[in-house]
Formats: C-alpha cells, structure tokens, sequence
C-alpha cells in the first residue's frame, strides 16, 4: 500500500508577496520594483514626509506662540517695572528666558522636519508633504521675529 501525498501546486510569481527575512506569502502580488510590501500602510519615505510637515508645523506654532507670549508682556512689564529686563521681577526673567530658550527646541524640530523633507524628496514620495514642510520650516524663524515684533507693537500701543 503506497500512500500519495498529493502538494498543491505553487503560486504564480505574481501572485507571491516577499516578506521581511525572505519567506514569500500568496494571495497578495509582489511589488515590481522588488521592494517589500509593507503592512503598516506608508512606504518610509512618505512616512518620512507626514512626520517631516508634523515637525516643521510643531516648530512654526511653538516658536510663533513663545515669541507672541514674550512680545504681548514685556512692553506692560518694562513700564510698569523699568527699561531693563532686569528691573522686572524674577520670575518674569525667568519666563522670558524659558521662551527664548525654548527656540532652540524649535530650531532643532526645524533642522529634523527640513531633514526628513529632504528625504521625502529624494525618494520621490510624499513630495508636496515634503516641499509645504520644508518651506514651513524655513519661514518659522522669519513668522517668530515678525511675531514677536508685532506683538511687542500692539503692546506699546497700548491696544491690549
């Protein structure tokens, strides 16, 4: 008696998917470019993309928010306490000095988003992610300054 162990016939080359260390799975087409099919949905430069415009809209609000926050009070403090950052009370310094350092925290999300918009660009995907972000990020400093010297003028006003 001789049993038969009957296979099932392999997969067409089209219909095999290759994973992560080289198995092939069926049921879903292998890319042509001969990359791996990735499960989590975005391939890693459009990743690379998103979390370039997420860093570089991080950036431009934070740095925009501490240069408005400093601008709108130090013209009411100085009159109210003298000329000099120093005249006013501690705790104001030390705000003034959290904001202001703060910017480095937002430059270095500015360098990171301009990075990885550089490399959306490269390689090809998620390029108007990339191009928004990258030229968020390079305006952000520009839009704190600007901020920071309007809201010092609305101060000085006296129109808040």
């Amino acid at each position: 008696m001789s049993t038969q162990i009957a296979s099932a016939p392999p997969a067409p080359s089209s219909a095999r998917t290759a994973l992560p260390g080289g198995a092939a799975s069926a049921g879903r087409p292998e890319p042509a470019d001969g990359s791996v099919a990735r499960a989590g949905g975005l391939a890693p430069s459009a990743r690379a993309s998103s979390w370039s415009l997420a860093l570089s809209l991080v950036a431009l609000l934070g740095s925009v928010a501490a240069m408005a926050g400093v601008g709108l009070t130090v013209v009411p403090m100085g009159t109210a306490s003298g000329y000099y950052l120093t005249d006013t009370p501690v705790a104001y310094q030390w705000a003034v000095l959290a904001a202001f350092g703060s910017l480095l925290l937002w430059m270095v999300l500015g360098l990171a988003a301009i990075v990885l918009g550089i490399v959306g660009l490269t390689r090809r995907s998620g390029q108007v992610r990339a191009i928004v972000a990258i030229g968020l990020a390079v305006i952000a400093p520009v839009l704190a300054v600007l901020t920071l010297m309007g809201s010092m003028a609305l101060g000085a006003d006296g129109l808040l």
